[in-house]
Formats: structure tokens, sequence, C-alpha cells
């Protein structure tokens, strides 16, 4: 494969919000303040964990504090739980190429779902984004293992018969961060060819047709779809701002539910009542929530942002992973 840098293949926002993405570095060392410090609840009650990167390991958000799920080995990244809660999919950074793995929360080890590595580094293969499948047993993925950028594959929990999912259509086709439908039936996903990125479902029986549901101008990222699949929430970049935007998948009609400078990774509650995002505060990403709510006629609103970490610094290009 050609050695490329998947995430920068995607015009996912301006440049200057993409290398802040990329580039923002932790200043607080691990050890240095208690974690139940770092994380402060603001108006907010947090339900279950909230997965994410920060300094090369994958860390958990829960209660009123952080738990540490890795410790060195690779730079890891990018987790998601399994629907039982058991196990984590994250990506291993190796020298010139990425893995996909699974780590058993009972007994920290892991598995090694992918081999990217080959005797010459031409042929290595990128893979990112892993996500379970709601019945939990497939997990997807993105990978340029047969085209020129990332597109989706699929793969069983154990690794085998991995399978690419989207024929790529273009030699500018990319796929980026995704999300499964409830009912597993279809993927939002993150794709561009040459241009700004925008929200496409994808059919899972019929991968080859696809359906773009975003047209925003500075370009739309990182999609969630809501428990009940009803909503898919995204990023989508405004000028100078980014907006944490709400799609009804009945309607069509498009909801701001919040913004930021830079944003990243909107991910929903596991009960639908929050919306998690990581936006840029001086120089480092914290983990925000925000309350939300439906009226009677299926409209969303959302209160003030609550800001769940400071000055700790998470990974924005990893996303968020929720777990009831």
């Amino acid at each position: 494969m050609r050695l490329v840098a998947p995430v920068l293949t995607l015009a996912i926002a301006s440049v200057a919000a993409l290398v802040l993405a990329l580039s923002s570095a932790p200043v607080l060392e691990r050890g240095e303040r208690p974690a139940e410090q770092i994380l402060r609840i603001a108006g907010a009650s947090l339900t279950g964990q909230i997965l994410f990167g920060h300094a090369g390991d994958v860390w958990a958000a829960q209660g009123n504090g952080l738990q540490q799920l890795t410790q060195g080995g690779r730079h890891w990244g990018q987790p998601d739980g399994s629907p039982n809660g058991s196990e984590v999919a994250l990506v291993g950074w190796g020298q010139s190429s990425t893995d996909i793995f699974v780590l058993d929360l009972a007994s920290s080890t892991f598995g090694q779902l992918t081999l990217s590595e080959q005797p010459r580094i031409a042929n290595n293969d990128w893979a990112f984004h892993p996500q379970w499948s709601p019945d939990g047993e497939s997990i997807a993925f993105v990978t340029d293992r047969s085209s020129p950028h990332p597109v989706l594959w699929v793969m069983r929990s154990d690794g085998s018969n991995k399978t690419q999912l989207t024929p790529a259509r273009s030699a500018q086709d990319a796929i980026d961060s995704f999300a499964w439908s409830p009912d597993g039936t279809q993927i939002a996903a993150t794709r561009s060819e040459g241009s700004l990125s925008q929200i496409d479902i994808i059919d899972v029986a019929q991968p080859g047709l696809s359906m773009q549901i975003t047209d925003e101008p500075g370009g739309a990222f990182d999609p969630t779809w809501s428990p009940d699949g009803q909503y898919v929430a995204f990023a989508a970049r405004e000028g100078a701002r980014t907006r944490i935007r709400v799609i009804d998948m009945t309607s069509g009609q498009a909801t701001t539910l919040g913004d930021a400078d830079t944003a990243r990774s909107p991910t929903w509650s596991p009960y639908g009542g929050q919306v998690a995002y990581l936006a840029l505060v001086g120089r480092e990403f914290e983990l925000f929530v925000l309350n939300v709510s439906i009226d009677s006629t299926g409209q969303l609103s959302a209160g003030p942002p609550a800001q769940l970490t400071s000055r700790f610094g998470a990974d924005a290009t990893s996303g968020l992973s929720w777990l009831p």
C-alpha cells in the first residue's frame, strides 16, 4: 500500500483546525495531579464511562475520576467498547503502520486482529477506527489495504473473515470516522473524494449504495447515531468555528446543539439524553457534555456545555466511545 497518513487525506475541516487536532500535545504528565482532580462534573451527571485517548494511552472517564486502561508498549488510541462492555477494540501504532487490537478488560490482555506491517515498508497498511457492530459479532474498520485511501472493511470479532465493505468510488475516495446504526443495517461515515468531507449513509447489505445526508459548506465529519436511530449527530465547520449538529433521519432537518472554536467526535450517551464531544481549550482538547432534550414535536435543544476535564489534553483524533 502507498504509505500515506489517512487522516490527512480527508478535508475534514480547515487546514488550521486539522493541524491543531494533530499537533496539540498534552502538557499534563501522568501523576502530576490525582485523576479525581482532573475530572470535574460541572452541572452534568456522567452515567457510564467514556473512553478516549490521552498521551498515547486509552483512558476511561467514569464517576468522578479517570482510569488508565493501557500502559505503553505502543501508542494506543481510537478505542471503542464492545456492546457487552467486556472488551475494547483499539488501534496500536507501529513504526510505519497501524493495527487493530482487542483489549480484554478483565484480564488486561490484548489480541491482535490485523497484521499491517510487511517485510517491505511500501506494502504496509494503515488500519483505523475499529467499531463494534451492535450485536458484538463483527468489527468494522477503515484501511488502505486494497485502495489508495482508506475505505470500509469488516471482520469477525476474532479477526477472521476480513472483507472489504465499500468499493472505492474513485482514486480519491476516502472514509474516515464512522458509526453503525443501532440496528446494524447502516453505517454513517465521514467521506470525501478530494473535497470537503460530508456524511454518507451506507447500506451494509448493499454497500455500493450510499446517500449523502449533509451539505455543510465547511465540511461535516465524525457522525454518531442516537440510541433510537432517529438522529445522527456530527461536527461541521462553519467559518472559524465548529458546530455540533444533529440531523433528523426522518425529516432531514438539521439542528445546532452547540459550537466551539475547534471540536471533534460528538458521541451520544447510551440512553440518548446527552452528547459528549472534544473541544479545544487553549492548547488542549478537553471533554464536554451537552444535556439534550426533545420536545413534543421532536425538536432537539441543548443546554450550555459542561466541561468535564481541565488541563488534561485528550487526543482529538482518537474519538470517544460511551459505554453504559
